[in-house]
């Protein structure tokens, strides 16, 4: 019962005619996802830490390096020396850097799925913003209409007799506002046309009547469980404390051995060619202060992490129950609107026919007028109220996604590069698997 189809069909003044060059709401959230840069920006960031996973890796595999060396006394006394070298053992350290690096991935694609939601309710709300602005920009200039036509109207009624100068100085005044506010909303209309090119990354034609909102739960327990549940905001969150875990497990193995291996091969013009094999342990006994402080700076990150899931979870619920009692504040304020419309008509139309009567003023017919005119902006609002704040609160329950919107674009997928990053050879998997049996995982 609490749906509602964004129409003016009431008010047919408000009604934006359909042309070839048609934008819907649906275009708009197309066109936003594939040309907003924060979008971009946040694809960006992830291939970054997909990078820091490769070198976080790296700490465990294989490394080769080459010295060659010259004897400035001696030409002929040059040296080349091959090493290669593994890391055998670190007590876990370097598997729970790794890990946390991979957490770190899954962190920010949730923030990707939040920029995404944050961009296209922009556009959603540009959308809803443009089309009260020419709505507003509509009704304002059949008010003028009106006007003049009272105007008219007086101007006759004074050549008899029947008002007086004032009466049509007073309609000569309200028309001056009047053209005077179809500036004020031609300068909005302006405006937030701008702000559409911003967000959508291009620009609009005539705007179609958009379509009804996904469902929304009416009742706010039921909308605040999904958001718990779902908001990227919180899955972030949540990862990025299990990252900050993680790394406190690898703080804690920083003062322990660390030994690898290495083969490596020795030639030079006096030497004869040597290879040799060497397992090196090495511990830290001290580097002033730098282990323990490590330590702490590690804690203190995942307390930092704990109180940003607390304001995560807090801002969840916080901006939902908002957007829940607005949204339902704008369904009752358009009923409100409708009703307002009606009474505010039939005053009116009384009105003008008692002032043709002689028993109200000029000035009495052009409040009415105004009133209607009023009570018109006040639908317009409503209704861009009604479906701003119910994108709002999907937005808060997290279904703000390209698919619950049913867009038909190219979804961006993170797994591609991901899966490039994280599988390996079938002799390093071998590896690896040897390793942490060494680490006792």
């Amino acid at each position: 019962m609490f749906r509602f189809i964004f129409s003016f069909i009431i008010i047919h003044l408000i009604a934006l005619p359909g042309h070839a060059n048609e934008t819907s709401l649906k275009s708009s959230l197309e066109s936003t996802y594939k040309n907003n840069f924060y979008i971009a920006q946040q694809r960006e960031k992830i291939l970054k830490f997909n990078e820091n996973l490769v070198q976080q890796k790296s700490l465990i595999k294989p490394s080769l390096s080459a010295t060659l060396s010259q004897n400035l006394d001696d030409n002929n006394a040059n040296s080349a020396n091959l090493t290669i070298s593994q890391l055998l053992y670190d007590g876990g350290k370097s598997f729970n850097l790794i890990d946390a690096a991979k957490y770190s991935i899954l962190a920010e694609r949730e923030l990707l799925i939040k920029a995404e939601q944050d961009n296209l309710l922009k556009a959603i709300t540009i959308f809803m913003d443009l089309r009260q602005a020419q709505a507003n920009l509509d009704l304002a200039k059949s008010n003028i209409k009106v006007i003049k036509e009272q105007l008219r109207a007086a101007k006759n009624r004074f050549e008899v007799g029947e008002v007086t100068r004032t009466d049509v100085s007073q309609t000569e005044a309200r028309l001056a506002l009047a053209v005077s506010n179809v500036e004020q909303r031609k300068a909005i209309l302006s405006g937030k046309s701008a702000s559409y090119l911003l967000i959508v990354g291009e620009n609009h034609g005539d705007l179609a009547t958009p379509p009804e909102h996904p469902n929304i739960p009416i009742i706010f327990s039921r909308a605040e469980e999904i958001a718990m549940e779902n908001h990227p905001r919180i899955l972030s969150a949540k990862l990025q404390l299990k990252v900050a875990e993680l790394k406190v497990s690898a703080s804690r193995r920083i003062g322990g051995p660390t030994i690898t291996g290495s083969i490596s091969t020795k030639t030079g013009s006096t030497i004869t060619s040597s290879t040799g094999a060497t397992i090196q342990a090495t511990i830290p006994l001290y580097k002033g202060g730098d282990l323990r402080s490590k330590r702490r700076a590690a804690i203190n990150d995942k307390n930092i992490s704990k109180y940003a899931l607390d304001n995560a979870l807090l801002t969840t619920k916080s901006n939902l129950q908002l957007y829940h009692s607005s949204w339902l504040a704008a369904v009752a304020a358009i009923k409100a609107s409708e009703a307002q419309i009606e009474a505010s008509k039939i005053a009116f139309e009384g009105i003008r026919e008692e002032s043709n009567l002689g028993s109200r003023t000029t000035l009495d017919v052009l409040d009415a007028e105004q009133e209607l005119l009023s009570a018109r902006s006040n639908l317009v609002s409503a209704l861009r109220d009604e479906q701003v704040q119910a994108y709002n609160v999907l937005s808060e329950m997290g279904q703000l996604t390209p698919s619950n919107l049913n867009l038909e674009i190219q979804r961006h997928n993170s797994t591609i590069d991901y899966d490039k990053v994280l599988n390996a050879s079938p002799l390093g998997k071998a590896r690896i698997k040897i390793l942490e049996k060494l680490q006792n995982r």
